[in-house]
């Protein structure tokens, strides 16, 4: 494997991209006269570096929680405790819950120039870089509205504070629902923490679950700041982000959730003071990769390039995990890491009139817009700013809760996360098809500079998501069956066309998968019901070969798997379980098994 060059290092300072209510996250610029925040004071000091002959007087000074060495994945703890001693350093694993290699040197600037110089050139590390702090904005916040009772329409949710979600309504959250609502699917909130109220084991969180969360499901989560399995939110960003993406929905209170029946897996990486270092972010990244999460939130970033980040992305990617980031709130053209990584969708923000956020970043790098809000306007006139409204605790104090307007590209890229989850129900678990069906149904805004492919749609998503399949699937399986019928016929004369039986339409509509849209909760089972498909058919067809009256039903069931396979492979919108990785492997398997269940379905014809 080539090295990558360890030549790197991170920007002064990074941010996790909110803004609650009127606080405003950018720089006191021209973009937001008279209303900026400070940013907060996370002081950098002079990190020594020098690594693969780079000059430490050319590098940033960094705010940083010391050096961040990135060994080999596949370096035993041995090895590393060998190497410790040879040079002398006194390193500190920060991977014990995640898969990676990544040690933390902490001391005086001279221990940490001697460890840059004691590690130079050694290759079994692949980086080095300064474990850089990622930090909150300083944030004003206005107070929580009234869950105020009102009349729903007959199509809307009966939670009572919908009717302020406006950002709901601009991505189609009604139609969306109408398809699915995220059964199933398990969506990463890597933040401050989300407090589910429960551990494993029975035992309490540190702190409990906000009520508009109590029928939203959680799966296990990990503290990376403090390292224990409570990922409690002290702060609020996490909790609110949550919100956005699986609020309880229709329970008669409070608001909603765009993918209300997807699981939340809470991962802790920033302090419930609003800052985290790149090793905890890094290894939460992997950490939800490695357990089940398929879509991964991350309202945060700032910065320079890590390559330990990068990595980090490309593994969750290559894992079959579609990552969500922030675009930033520099309200300027440069789109923020981790947002412009490879195998990243960047995202920034729509005010309540649907064009770009005044504090929203921007660039080439974007992906998608979706809503972000702005809490200095209502122009629903509502009563309440036009910020994103969700369920969450008081900022600092978990103890209390409110229904609060933020607004910043943190507040945007839940909506997408949501979406992603809403897509991935539908069936599409391979990450880049999920980005290619939110880019190609996304509201054309006109200008890929600000908005990326263009507005979130996620009632459009789903449409195609859904009709992708059902149709071409269905569509390819018939055409195969009728092929077949076609060549049996002129074997056999017209006597061929007594094998065209409703037994065998039936079977081939349930092989082709036209009614898996139809049931909540398999769509993101898409990887095994796939693996599944491809080998049931050559069993079931190997015991009921010897059955004449069941070889025309399996032969339709051949041909509906071969199309469900091959549909499958020509839109690349499956991550196959148990294969490894995605992309070039998982379409050899779906091509493969998919001419096999034809050709098998072809046999079953002609016997």
């Amino acid at each position: 494997m080539q090295r990558p060059h360890l030549a790197i290092a991170l920007a002064p300072l990074a941010a996790l991209l909110a803004v609650p209510a009127s606080g405003l996250a950018c720089p006191p610029d021209e973009h937001a006269p008279g209303d900026a925040a400070a940013a907060a004071a996370v002081e950098p000091r002079e990190v020594p570096w020098q690594q693969s002959g780079v000059d430490l007087e050319a590098l940033p000074a960094v705010a940083t929680d010391g050096l961040l060495v990135d060994f080999d994945d596949d370096l035993t703890d041995e090895a590393i405790e060998a190497i410790e001693r040879e040079t002398g350093l006194d390193l500190e694993d920060t991977t014990k819950e995640a898969d990676g290699n990544l040690w933390v040197l902490r001391g005086t600037p001279a221990d940490i120039e001697r460890a840059v110089r004691a590690l130079k050139g050694r290759r079994d590390i692949e980086g080095v870089e300064p474990n850089a702090v990622y930090s909150l904005f300083d944030q004003d916040l206005e107070a929580p509205i009234d869950d105020a009772p009102a009349k729903p329409s007959p199509t809307a949710p009966n939670d009572p504070m919908y009717k302020s979600q406006w950002h709901m309504k601009m991505v189609g959250a009604e139609e969306a629902w109408s398809r699915t609502r995220g059964e199933g699917v398990i969506v990463a909130v890597l933040d401050t923490g989300v407090s589910p109220g429960k551990l494993q084991g029975g035992k309490d969180s540190r702190y409990k679950r906000v009520p508009d969360l109590k029928e939203t499901a959680f799966v296990d989560g990990w503290n990376f700041v403090n390292d224990n399995a409570d990922p409690s939110d002290g702060h609020a960003h996490g909790t609110h982000v949550a919100g956005t993406i699986a609020q309880s929905t229709n329970n008669g209170y409070g608001v909603v959730g765009l993918a209300h029946k997807a699981k939340i897996m809470p991962v802790k990486v920033l302090s419930d003071g609003g800052s985290g270092s790149v090793a905890s972010i890094a290894n939460g990244i992997r950490w939800a990769a490695d357990h089940k999460a398929k879509v991964i939130n991350m309202s945060l970033g700032g910065g320079m390039y890590s390559s330990t980040l990068a990595k980090a992305v490309k593994y969750a990617h290559d894992k079959g995990v579609t990552v969500v980031c922030a675009a930033g709130n520099g309200g300027r053209q440069k789109v923020e890491y981790p947002a412009a990584y490879d195998g990243a969708v960047a995202i920034s923000a729509l005010g309540p009139d649907g064009k770009l956020a005044f504090y929203s970043s921007y660039g080439r790098e974007l992906d998608l817009a979706a809503p972000g809000g702005d809490t200095r306007v209502d122009l629903n006139k509502d009563g309440i700013p036009d910020g994103v409204l969700q369920d969450t605790i008081a900022v600092g104090d978990p103890s209390s809760h409110g229904f609060f307007p933020f607004q910043g590209t943190s507040m945007a890229t839940p909506h997408a996360a949501a979406a992603a989850a809403l897509v991935v129900a539908s069936g599409v678990t391979d990450p880049d098809r999920v980005e290619k069906i939110l880019e190609s149904t996304a509201r054309d805004l006109k200008d890929p500079i600000r908005y990326g492919a263009g507005g979130l749609d996620a009632a459009a998503a789903t449409k195609k998501a859904a009709r992708d399949h059902a149709v071409g699937g269905i569509g390819l399986a018939a055409v195969l069956a009728g092929l077949a019928v076609v060549r049996a016929r002129r074997k056999d004369g017209l006597f061929a066309a007594a094998k065209v039986t409703p037994g065998l339409a039936i079977a081939l509509v349930l092989g082709s998968g036209a009614w898996m849209g139809f049931v909540p909760g398999l769509g993101h089972q898409a990887g095994a019901i796939t693996l599944l498909a491809g080998g049931a058919v050559v069993g079931l067809l190997a015991l009921g070969f010897g059955i004449k009256s069941l070889r025309l039903p399996l032969a339709g069931l051949a041909f509906g798997v071969a199309g469900f396979l091959l549909c499958r492979a020509a839109l690349g919108s499956v991550d196959v379980a148990l294969v490894p990785g995605h992309g070039w492997l998982d379409l050899a398997w779906l091509a493969v098994n998919g001419t096999v269940a034809a050709l098998v379905g072809r046999i079953a014809l002609a016997r």
